[in-house]
């Protein structure tokens, strides 16, 4: 679109404005106050509800005023009623008509007439499935029946659906009276303090829902307004073009600067010319996108690891923000454009930023153009920001950019786009922000090239500290899409092999820098659903009367069981260990294992923490891995010969190892029989290679060693069975705390089964999946339901919520010790 805009001076010029048309959109921001607002509903209903008394009695303290006050109060709660029903809505459309928008009329007026019908469904509701206490809250004195006043809803969705009320001074007006009316109204006792919110609350939904399904007038500063608010920043365009939009044909004001901007910065990008022919650079961001930005940079805040995000509470706050951090880089010595000016107009802010001259991006420059001074100067930059403390955060192809017609003594490198920016920096962000130049490097001329550079310009110590970070999760998306056509994980792994091969003592491995996924999140959900489920049927009644009778002797004994748990698999590691390791240190890092299981799965977390403690000592990794990987071996052995042997010497089978009904012998066929015939498609065998064949050339040469030294072999297979015996011994004395007496060879069962659904369902140290299965077995051994809960209550206390302390000191030891 190209407009002209007219200057409010006198003088004869007119801008030019290539531009999009004015857009409605939908806003992040409608759907979290729609969230909100039925949290409210519930919170509403809750409190009346269960809170009656506290409820009615608010209601009748607002009510008990004089008699004569009360008398006095008629005429205004008559006036108050006529001004909610008749004034503000003919206020609030007069002043829609006066301003020409016709549409918002009529939007304003269709959420009126849903705030009234989501009002007399929610009375319907109410009326059909409320309890008795629910409907006598919302029922005020004298009345038969509740009272829900559509009108107020009506009026209510009307003002939500007109605009926010920040924008408009009538509608900010009408809200004052709204609330002062029906604080009369609830004071006169014409309506009861959960009706009045609840009434509310419904009209806000429908005006919200409305308002995010039709859309609504953005009140971004476009054409005259967008002009405006640039001369508020003391400047005088001639000329606006917008940079991030497909243009027909090529823009005299465009150039490769502006695109790569525009593919980095938040917000619209123009290229501006002024009166004085000054070609600068205006960011306009605008405050509809402000929720979606803050709630990104919260979402990786509490994703990643080590990242903060700044809280941004407003457009102009997020603005300020990052016209900060660019002005410190630039006083620091970092070569950026430097900010020039700034406004706010509507619910707009405008950056007005100097624009590098005869400039292109990094990812735009030929590889052989890219020589090793050019690499020099990009590493120049980030040194020099880092050595003030800064980061950036988003260092990728379109944010740095090479000067063309730089002077031979001149930094020919800038540095752009300072939205993720922060100053007072931490030193994992640094860290991030060598990641990512690396990278950005690596794809333009190569792994070896890329890592001489930057050990050339800051030293070892840097570079082999951001080795780890080098993943694709850490990375800004034009490097990741740039990596993707490269093979991402071939450029990153040859990358931290050329780091290897310089500094062979480097910790290059994956560092784990995400707090949890999609996956965490949903096996988290599922872990939940199975505790809801065994609570579902707890009694609480039994599960004190089973507290109270249990022997706590017996808990003592499942409580040293537990600790034993600890010994036997510190044996195992200090068995297959291929250094010597102080027996005190590796029983030090199995306790830490308890604190580890909060927050990684069932099995995973002894396996990760026995690897780290061998790599710190300078194990291989995959000698490390090999060792963790034969320790599981061990422990499933001894396991399986474990189980036949109590068989054996039990005498006799309990009910859990009873022979198997047909029916079960049929579904064991039958699953054998689908095995069998998935194994005959050829992409499932190539999975289950991939699956199976490394672990087994991973063990298979320690295995060899370990056999060659029989007393290893012997010690680590003896650690194994102490762990399972004990686990075994910690599950047992808890069912003989409570009175059940279980053959040995069923509870050895039953705990290896509900071990294995743990470490099926990767919820932080099997919680929910244990609690389940365990349950479950025991109410199906004949044992009481709430005694069944008890039982695995206490026995998940011994073994896995009392060692965390345990585990937290055991942790914080070998941190500092180094030894992690």
């Amino acid at each position: 679109m190209v407009a002209d805009a007219s200057p409010t001076h006198e003088e004869p010029s007119r801008v030019r404005i290539v531009d999009e048309p004015e857009t409605r959109v939908r806003r992040l921001t409608d759907i979290i106050r729609l969230l909100l607002t039925v949290l409210g509903i519930a919170a509403v209903l809750l409190i009346a509800e269960f809170a009656i008394g506290t409820t009615q009695g608010i209601t009748e303290d607002i009510a008990s005023i004089s008699p004569v006050l009360r008398r006095l109060l008629i005429a205004p709660v008559n006036l108050f009623t006529a001004i909610l029903a008749v004034i503000i809505p003919a206020v609030v459309l007069t002043d829609m008509l006066v301003r020409r928008e016709p549409r918002r009329i009529l939007e304003a007026l269709g959420a009126g007439i849903l705030g009234v019908i989501v009002t007399l469904i929610g009375a319907f509701v109410l009326l059909e499935l409320g309890t008795d206490e629910l409907l006598a809250s919302l029922t005020p004195r004298g009345a038969e029946t509740l009272q829900l006043p559509a009108y107020v809803a009506a009026i209510t969705a009307l003002l939500t659906a007109a605009g926010r009320r920040s924008t408009r001074r009538t509608l900010s007006l009408s809200w004052n009276v709204l609330w002062l009316g029906l604080a009369v109204a609830v004071a006169f006792g014409a309506i009861t303090l959960p009706s009045t919110l609840l009434t509310m609350l419904f009209g806000r939904a429908a005006g919200l829902g409305l308002r995010y399904w039709v859309g609504s007038t953005a009140d971004r500063a476009y054409g005259d307004a967008l002009v405006e608010g640039i001369r508020r920043a003391g400047f005088e365009p001639i000329s606006l073009v917008r940079a991030d939009l497909e243009h027909d044909v090529a823009d005299p004001e465009l150039d490769e600067v502006t695109a790569a901007l525009s593919r980095t910065r938040h917000g619209r990008v123009y290229a501006m010319t002024t009166a004085g022919q000054h070609r600068l650079l205006v960011v306009a961001r605008d405050g509809d996108q402000q929720a979606a930005g803050s709630v990104s940079k919260l979402w990786a805040s509490l994703r990643l690891r080590g990242i903060h995000a700044r809280p941004e509470m407003s457009l102009r706050q997020s603005a300020e923000a990052t016209a900060l951090v660019s002005h410190a880089a630039r006083v620091a010595g970092v070569r950026t454009g430097r900010v020039l000016g700034m406004s706010q107009i509507r619910d707009t802010m405008l950056l007005v930023y100097q624009r590098p001259p005869a400039a292109r991006p990094f990812g735009d420059v030929p590889t052989d153009e890219v020589d090793d001074a050019l690499l020099d100067a990009v590493w120049a930059e980030v040194a020099t920001m880092h050595r003030a403390g800064i980061s950036h955060r988003l260092i990728d192809g379109d944010t740095v950019l090479v000067r063309v017609d730089h002077e031979p003594d001149a930094p020919p490198v800038w540095v752009t786009s300072w939205e993720l920016g922060e100053v007072a920096t931490s030193a994992f962000a640094q860290r991030v922000d060598i990641a990512q130049t690396l990278a950005m490097i690596a794809v333009r001329v190569g792994p070896e090239r890329a890592v001489d550079s930057a050990f050339r310009a800051l030293g070892a110590r840097p570079v082999e500290q951001a080795a780890p970070l080098l993943q694709g999760i850490v990375l800004p998306s034009a490097t990741r899409a740039d990596l993707k056509a490269h093979k991402e994980a071939k450029v990153l792994e040859a990358v931290r092999a050329a780091i290897l091969a310089r500094s062979p003592d480097a910790e290059v491995a994956r560092e784990d820098v995400t707090r949890f996924g999609w996956r965490t999140v949903i096996t988290i959900v599922l872990g939940l659903v199975a505790a809801t489920v065994i609570l579902a049927g707890f009694n609480t009644q039994d599960f004190i009367d089973a507290v109270g009778q249990a022997n706590p002797w017996w808990m003592a004994a499942a409580f040293v069981f537990s600790m034993l748990t600890y010994v036997g698999a510190a044996l195992a590691l200090f068995a297959f260990s291929p250094v010597r390791i102080p027996f005190i240190r590796i029983l030090t890092a199995q306790f830490a294992t308890a604190y580890i299981s909060l927050a990684v799965p069932a099995g995973v977390g002894p396996v990760a923490l026995n690897v780290r403690l061998l790599t710190k000592r300078k194990v291989a990794a995959p000698l490390a891995v090999a060792t963790g990987a034969l320790m599981q071996v061990s422990a499933g052995v001894v396991t399986v010969l474990g189980l036949i042997v109590l068989t054996v010497a039990s005498g006799s089978r309990g009910a859990l190892v009873a022979l198997p009904s047909t029916a079960v012998l049929i579904a064991i066929g039958v699953v054998v029989l689908v095995v069998a015939a998935l194994l005959l498609i050829p992409w499932v065998r190539a999975w289950a290679h991939r699956r199976i064949v490394p672990t087994v050339r991973q063990t298979w040469p320690r295995l060899r060693q370990i056999v060659g030294q029989p007393w290893r072999l012997a010690l680590g297979l003896s650690g194994s069975l102490l762990l399972a015996v004990a686990y075994i011994g910690a599950f047992r004395s808890a069912l003989l705390a409570f009175g059940q007496d279980m053959a040995l060879i069923d509870a050895a069962v039953l705990y290896f089964v509900a071990s294995a659904v743990g470490s099926a369902v990767p919820t932080p140290g099997g919680l929910g999946a244990v609690e389940f299965a365990l349950t479950s077995g025991l109410a199906g051994a004949g044992v009481p339901w709430g005694v069944a809960v008890s039982v695995t209550l206490a026995y998940r206390l011994v073994t896995y919520w009392l060692p965390i302390p345990i585990g937290y000191g055991a942790m914080r030891y070998l941190e500092r010790r180094g030894e992690l």
